[in-house]
């Protein structure tokens, strides 16, 4: 946090780091899986097919897609604004673990580069430009899961290729849950003048089954079995294709980068999302555009003082054709449930300061200006077609003491915000306002020796607290909220050389989210109480140039509220999961990864999905219960291109 650094890990606030090597030792059996180890993160699995995960962070619900943080691969944004699902839906199963180069984290609204969606906090996502190898992979598991990865780059001649190419296959836990997918990364790397020119094209495609949401007191009483499904129609497809290119120029914290891109995006989900209602088709298309272009001057002297400024704009055109009708079997049986044309373009300038005037003293300012346009129609109600143009700042401000070199302390403050979902919240209500939070945290940070600690304080005021009931219904406003919580992380490097890393790891975070000024209604729904982790990665060298290599951990979560007045809770559960490689110097690594719930797996996902807020019945929750064991294995091999031996890497898989 000292440092005069655009990284994440240099700002005043809770962050976390991830890169390909500490990546390639995590068991992933899905997206989610690449977050549960990291502090403060909640991942729930709705186990629904290829649709976003609940991801939160800092006290937000786990029920709404991920929607409370944003998310950017490349600086390309993942959240979709004003989905016709939920707002700010946010689907990262395009994600391919083999291109992570490097994944940063910042709890809080404290990254002025992140702007919608950045509530609980932002995940930046960096691929890889290139490796000196080709391989080729394979991995089978529990519930005809099958996967088949290949991938070709080399690190020799003027312009480096880098493609990944996927198939994926699974039949899931629960019937009527399978995936079939397909998914190819292919970026170009060149030099460009004096600088680095990347062009990526991706093309992701999925169809998927839908099991639903079952009842919890049948499941538990034995009435139901917990692979059941509701309907065996329900699934949907999404075809993705984009086309990014990024520059840069000049070392990393004195250069210039600039980036544009393009998206399609479909979506179809047919789901019977309530047990009395009929299954309803929703489509969501969009085209995307955008881009990003920033500067970073730094000046530091030898005595540890100096300055750093960074300025930059966002900018992201969204064309969104969007509707929803009740079906049955997917056939329409009745007229459209809702239908509307949107265009919406987001502004962003921004620019932040950092400033070191004494060696032990650091004071970070950042401030970005959000203007947003929205064209929207109502295809069946014209009256309520609307033209608005809201703006909102976003300040951030933060202090770091340093009074040794291993120790410093920060506080500081920010404010972050979600934009109006034209699908659920701006029709007919043309003088809504962005919703805006306020957060102030403090912390500390040591790293002493083999020994990393950290540790933080917040408190997060929320304007007016949106809720959803169910996917595709109206949003309804339950006024101010404020979440408090605090985050606690330990990592002991047990061994740390060139031949060899072990470390043991320790994380906890606890967030309690309420609701002020609204009584009976005390609570967000679906936020746990505490995330913890315990574990252990390792990379050791055994023989011959032989390696062994993985991750154990044990994740708890605390229980949660179903309703707002806190009568209804679903129980804490713990997930146990661990990874073992075994590579060779020729090339060949094996694998296995196992996945176990040793307690209840009913409480990943559950919500209140039938009864009122306050004074709901136990009957009025359902569940998407998990597997109680998950069980991969399979294996990888590197052939050199770049005409020199190449020890085998850690490799991972979906």
């Amino acid at each position: 946090m000292s440092d005069l650094s655009t990284a994440a890990a240099a700002l005043p606030a809770g962050s976390s780091t991830v890169d390909a090597q500490r990546l390639a030792q995590t068991p992933i059996a899905s997206y989610g899986d690449i977050f549960r180890p990291l502090t403060g993160f909640e991942v729930a699995n709705y186990g629904q097919g290829a649709i976003g995960y609940g991801l939160s962070l800092r006290g937000y619900t786990n029920a709404e897609h991920g929607r409370d943080i944003a998310y950017y691969v490349d600086g390309v944004p993942v959240n979709d604004i004003s989905s016709i699902h939920t707002p700010n839906y946010a689907d990262l199963n395009i994600l391919l673990p083999e291109t992570v180069r490097l994944i940063e984290v910042v709890r809080g609204p404290f990254n002025v580069e992140c702007g919608d969606s950045n509530l609980g906090g932002c995940v930046t996502i960096t691929t890889k430009n290139s490796e000196p190898f080709a391989s080729i992979g394979g991995s089978g598991g529990s519930y005809g899961t099958a996967r088949a990865v290949a991938t070709y780059s080399s690190e020799s001649g003027n312009y480096q290729p880098f493609f990944v190419e996927q198939g994926y296959h699974t039949d899931g836990y629960r019937d009527n849950s399978f995936v079939n997918d397909y998914n190819s990364f292919n970026k170009i790397t060149t030099q460009l003048g004096d600088g680095t020119l990347s062009i990526r094209g991706q093309a992701y495609g999925t169809t998927f089954g839908a099991p639903g949401y079952i009842n919890r007191d049948a499941v538990a009483s034995g009435a139901l079995s917990p692979r059941a499904a509701v309907d065996p129609t329900d699934g949907g497809n999404k075809y993705y294709e984009n086309l990014t290119a990024n520059y840069t120029s000049g070392p990393a914290d004195q250069n210039f980068t600039a980036m544009v891109f393009t998206n399609h995006d479909i979506f179809n989900r047919f789901a019977d999302f309530t047990p009395a209602a009929p299954q309803r088709w929703q489509q969501d298309e969009r085209y995307t555009v955008g881009g990003r272009v920033r500067k970073v001057w730094t000046d530091e002297t030898g005595d540890g003082t100096g300055w750093q400024l960074l300025v930059g704009t966002q900018w992201r055109t969204d064309f969104i054709d969007a509707f929803q009708a009740p079906t049955t079997a997917r056939i329409v049986n009745g007229p459209l449930a809702e239908s509307i044309g949107d265009t919406e373009t987001d502004v962003g300038p921004y620019a932040q300061v950092q400033w070191k005037p004494v060696p032990w003293l650091k004071l970070t300012g950042a401030e970005r200006f959000d203007q947003f346009f929205y064209n929207v129609t109502d295809n069946l109600t014209p009256s309520n077609s609307t033209n608005i143009s809201p703006g909102i700042w976003s300040p951030k401000a933060g202090v770091t003491l340093i009074p040794v070199k291993w120790w410093d302390f920060y506080a500081n403050y920010g404010e972050g915000f979600r934009s109006i979902d034209a699908a659920t919240e701006l029709l007919g209500n043309p003088t809504i306002q962005p919703f805006k939070i306020q957060s102030q945290e403090v912390g500390t940070h040591l790293n002493i020796g083999q020994f990393v600690f950290h540790a933080d304080v917040y408190t997060t005021h929320s304007q007016n607290e949106a809720f959803q009931a169910a996917p595709g219904l109206p949003e309804t406003f339950l006024g101010a909220a404020v979440r408090e919580g605090y985050d606690l992380d330990a990592r002991y490097y047990v061994m740390s050389n060139a031949q060899n890393n072990v470390s043991i790891f320790a994380n906890y975070g606890q967030v309690v989210a309420r609701l002020l000024n609204s009584a009976p209604s005390y609570y967000v729904p679906n936020v746990p109480l505490y995330t913890s982790n315990i574990g252990i990665d390792y990379s050791v060298a055994t023989r011959n140039g032989e390696r062994l290599s993985g991750s154990a951990f044990v994740s708890f979560v605390g229980h949660q509220n179903m309703t707002q007045d806190g009568a209804l809770t679903a129980s804490a559960y713990q997930r146990v999961t661990g990874r073992l490689n075994y590579s060779w110097p020729n090339g060949w690594t094996i694998f296995t990864e196992a996945i176990w719930y040793p307690g209840s797996i009913l409480s990943e996902f559950a919500f209140n999905l039938t009864g009122p807020v306050v004074g709901a019945s136990s009957s009025d929750i359902y569940t998407a219960p998990v597997a109680r064991w998950t069980v991969l294995a399979g294996f990888t091999y590197q052939i050199p291109t770049s005409g020199v031996a190449v020890a085998s890497n850690d490799v991972v898989h979906k």
